[in-house]
């Protein structure tokens, strides 16, 4: 406990602590400073900081992969920050709580709360949803395939985050743009933003923004055909999730893994992978990566000549990404008919 004799002070300074440890790639250790000052903020009534407690726990569970329970401290922070009457942390409660249902595969529940969101900042500021909480928009907004809308408020933010020198926003920004490029083709306008985007995360030392960079650059190595630098980005992903305990990332970083093994014709590799993925994302509901990885799979077992399995893992995946509302249902059914 904090030398300080103030109980806001204690839960203050142990707030900070928790979220420094936690940006800085070690949860584990993060996890009880962060809930003792939840519990003092609770314990005198300083319910609006215990709303923001909520939601730096919210980020560490979900990060390490426990979605269900990061889903539950969602809700609580919710339910605190309506009970302070404060529109600024409601703001930021109901977009995290649209992330995490999004991850859950809860789209058009996730859907209405970024909206919601969207539409109480508007209320008070005239802007859009900005910093990390526009970039989980903008996320959910790539995946289901609404880039024009992800575009305009991604380059809101990013003017926003610049003006106000918000670094690890920025390089959020950045990485979001490179998507947004790279879903268009223009590869050498990702690469630009990629390129910001990395060195920033390193300059400020935030594992899970390096993560989220060199995910999307192994996506463009592999759409450029350069195997062996997605293989090389997507093994850095996997030797920081290790470090950090980040197991989130570790599907996306596998599913890389196993698409640019098949395209080098290793398919005991590309299988090894992609089974990996898919039992992890299941373990942990985490539902687009379980999709992404039951077509791959779908795709493994049909160059292996194994039609019975390329079936079973197709309908996985159309079941699976039906469900869940992923426009790239549609590829799975068309290889389901083909098949």
């Amino acid at each position: 406990m904090p030398l300080v004799s103030e109980k806001s002070d204690q839960s203050l300074l142990l707030s900070e602590a928790g979220l420094v440890l936690l940006n800085t790639g070690r949860p584990k250790e993060a996890e009880k400073p962060l809930k003792t000052a939840i519990d003092i903020d609770i314990e005198v009534n300083q319910i609006a900081y215990a709303s923001v407690g909520y939601l730096n726990l919210a980020k560490l569970q979900f990060r390490t992969g426990e979605l269900e329970r990061g889903l539950s401290t969602a809700k609580k922070a919710l339910d605190t920050a309506e009970k302070a009457k404060s529109d600024k942390k409601i703001r930021n409660s109901k977009a995290y709580l649209a992330w995490i249902l999004h991850l859950l595969g809860k789209n058009e529940e996730a859907g209405n709360w970024f909206r919601q969101a969207d539409e109480l900042v508007s209320k008070i500021s005239g802007y859009r949803l900005c910093s990390i909480w526009g970039v989980f928009y903008a996320d959910f907004l790539i995946l289901m395939k609404r880039i024009d809308e992800a575009f305009e408020l991604t380059k809101q933010n990013l003017e926003i985050c610049q003006k106000n020198n918000l670094l690890n926003d920025i390089s959020r920004c950045r990485r979001c743009l490179g998507v947004i490029e790279r879903t268009k083709g223009n590869h050498k306008g990702a690469e630009d933003h990629l390129q910001n985007a990395i060195e920033i995360a390193r300059k400020v030392g935030m594992p899970a923004l390096e993560i989220e960079v060199l995910l999307e650059s192994g996506r463009r190595h592999l759409d450029m055909e350069r195997y062996e630098d997605a293989i090389s980005d997507a093994n850095e992903v996997l030797k920081i999730c290790a470090r950090t305990s980040f197991k989130l990332y570790e599907p996306e970083a596998e599913i890389v893994l196993s698409k640019a093994y098949m395209a080098l014709n290793d398919i005991e590799q590309a299988k090894t992978f992609a089974h990996s993925a898919y039992e992890k994302a299941v373990s942990m509901n985490y539902r687009w990566q379980e999709g992404d990885a039951a077509h791959l799979l779908g795709e493994i077992y049909l160059k292996m000549g194994d039609n019975v399995k390329a079936r079973e893992w197709i309908e996985k995946a159309v079941a699976c990404r039906k469900e869940i509302l992923d426009p790239k249902v549609k590829d799975s059914e068309r290889m389901l008919k083909s098949l």
